[in-house]
């Protein structure tokens, strides 16, 4: 038989299998959010490049604009001759200075060269006279022929490194020089850090090196070794998570400017540890928190107001089951429910115990009445007994007087049945060994005389309860075959027997009277084996026990009755 589950545990399926779609909505939702999460976290990363990007691109835009202005200046226009007049250098220098004049932190120098890229003009005047031609922003100028922006050097000129941006002057067509102006790294900083602040997103600008240029100082303290900026750089990996010099773990994309050789980075961090389940996952181990409580809950409240009590209620009916006196008492307060039930099943306790009491008086009180039957039967038939005894007083013929005792044997053999079953504890049966011996001392007063000896009686019989059913024809047999031994005469024998046994094998018993006397009286085993009323009797009885007997005379004197039947079974009490 399968195992079945426990209600407790049912309850507990159930309730699991009810909130098992609030979980799953719970894990899809943290899921999501923290898919949501990552993308917005990346998008945060591209708008965050591209305001970089953006506000580069702006700078150089106004860069460009103030060079346009500034170039087409005639004083400077002058100066990028091949033979400056000294008043056009000094108006061309007065005005650089008033030029930068209006932002001095973005711009290092702004100057004009000739053809062959020696300055002419400078906001500086050490500056004029040295020769910029080796400088990429020259050769980009004069092979572009339009605005151009340099790879970031260290100005000779100024004490900054800057990224030098210019303009070509041209006349007729044809190139007479480049006008140059240098963007300060401070500027650059302030282009790479964003004035909103993107929440955890930080932002700066980079070298292809790898060389910080500027940003956020919280960002740049982000950014990993310059080799591992160089090497993301060089293999084309635009995006990439690392530790940075601080020790912790961030996301970082990496942005090329147009035009230049700078990138932008962005970074945010990469939660670890106890912190990358937080937010969303939170949710999720909260709500699977709350399921396991309600589990819990829904266990012990099922333990406390349905298992307790039905437990309490299994002891009680077990208790009322032994018979024990007990009162309905719970330890604790109940649901009205299983009150309810409980309170049912005291009644019902209390309706069996009342029922259980009518049907034992009832049967103490019809007890009683069988033993004062059985009893009454007893005297009865002592009286028979006793009044054929008194009439076989005035019989003066002895085989009349014989028969006589012969038939208040069998009303004594009656008697003492009727003695033992009321007797006993068990009205219905007799223990068989004890109701032969008894019959067989009764039998041996009754026959007892002076003249003749009396034998010694051998009994063996097995210890067994049978009914009336079987102890009223075994005991008649018995009468019948002692009556027969004790009518032998035993005065030549030296020691006179007579034996009875009953043995009990395989279902069936077998009861032997034998006797060691010598001679026959009426009425004894005959000639032809049939003998009087006491054999025919014997035979009778054997058959009404569902058996037979088997009657012989032994060698050297007396008889053998042997009779052969099935053994009385359990059902016999019952029928009893």
């Amino acid at each position: 038989m399968p195992a079945r589950w426990s209600l407790r545990s049912t309850l507990v399926a159930l309730a699991a299998l009810t909130l098992l779609p609030i979980l799953g909505l719970a894990a899809w939702q943290a899921n999501k959010a923290q898919t949501d999460r990552a993308a917005l976290q990346d998008a945060g990363l591209v708008a965050a490049g591209d305001l970089v990007v953006a506000r580069y691109g702006e700078l150089i835009e106004a860069s460009r604009r103030m060079l346009s202005a500034a170039c087409t200046a005639d004083p400077v226009r002058q100066s990028a001759s091949t033979q400056p007049e000294p008043a056009d250098v000094s108006r061309c220098e007065a005005y650089f200075v008033r030029v930068l004049g209006a932002a001095p932190a973005q711009y290092s120098v702004i100057l004009v060269t000739d053809d062959q890229g020696v300055a002419r003009c400078a906001s500086q005047p050490t500056a004029v006279g040295i020769s910029l031609a080796d400088r990429d922003v020259f050769q980009k100028v004069r092979s572009a022929g339009g605005f151009s922006i340099g790879e970031q050097i260290a100005s000779r000129i100024g004490p900054h490194t800057v990224i030098p941006v210019a303009l070509p002057i041209t006349s007729d067509g044809a190139f007479r020089g480049m006008c140059a102006v240098g963007i300060t790294l401070k500027a650059l900083a302030d282009v790479a850090a964003i004035a909103p602040p993107m929440g955890s997103i930080g932002t700066a600008m980079i070298a292809r090196d790898g060389a910080t240029i500027g940003g956020d100082p919280a960002a740049m303290r982000r950014l990993p070794m310059p080799s591992r900026l160089a090497a993301s750089i060089t293999g084309d990996q635009s995006s990439f998570s690392d530790y940075g010099r601080d020790g912790l773990l961030y996301e970082f994309r990496l942005r090329p400017i147009t035009g230049s050789a700078l990138y932008a980075v962005t970074s945010a961090p990469i939660a670890e540890g106890i912190a990358a389940f937080a937010g969303s996952w939170a949710v999720l181990a909260l709500t699977a928190l709350a399921l396991a409580l309600v589990l819990l809950t829904v266990w012990l409240g099922a333990d406390r107001w349905c298992v307790q009590p039905l437990r309490y209620i299994q002891t009680y009916a077990e208790r009322v089951a032994r018979g024990e006196e007990i009162k309905f008492a719970p330890p604790h307060s109940w649901s009205p429910e299983m009150a309810s039930i409980g309170a049912g099943v005291s009644a019902m306790a209390e309706a069996i115990a009342s029922r259980e009491a009518e049907l034992r008086a009832g049967l103490e009180q019809r007890d009683h009445m069988l033993r004062e039957i059985h009893h009454r039967v007893k005297n009865n038939l002592q009286m028979i007994s006793s009044l054929l005894n008194l009439q076989a007083g005035e019989i003066r013929s002895p085989r009349i007087r014989r028969f006589f005792g012969d038939a208040q044997n069998r009303v004594l053999t009656l008697s003492i049945l009727h003695r033992h079953l009321y007797e006993r504890s068990s009205w219905s049966l007799v223990d068989f060994q004890q109701f032969i011996s008894d019959l067989v001392r009764q039998l041996s007063v009754g026959r007892r005389s002076a003249e003749r000896q009396a034998p010694r009686y051998h009994i063996r019989a097995p210890i067994m309860a049978v009914g009336p059913d079987t102890a009223i024809p075994v005991g008649l047999i018995v009468t019948e075959a002692v009556s027969i031994a004790l009518n032998h005469d035993f005065a030549g024998v030296a020691s006179p027997e007579v034996r009875i046994e009953a043995i009990e094998s395989d279902g069936q018993v077998e009861l032997v009277i034998e006797d060691n006397g010598t001679g026959q009286d009426t009425g004894t085993l005959g000639p032809d084996g049939r003998g009087g009323f006491g054999l025919s009797l014997i035979r009778g009885l054997a058959m009404q026990l569902g058996g037979e007997a088997v009657i012989s005379t032994k060698e050297g004197g007396g008889s053998r009755i042997a009779v052969t039947f099935p053994a009385p079974g359990a059902d016999e009490a019952e029928d009893a």
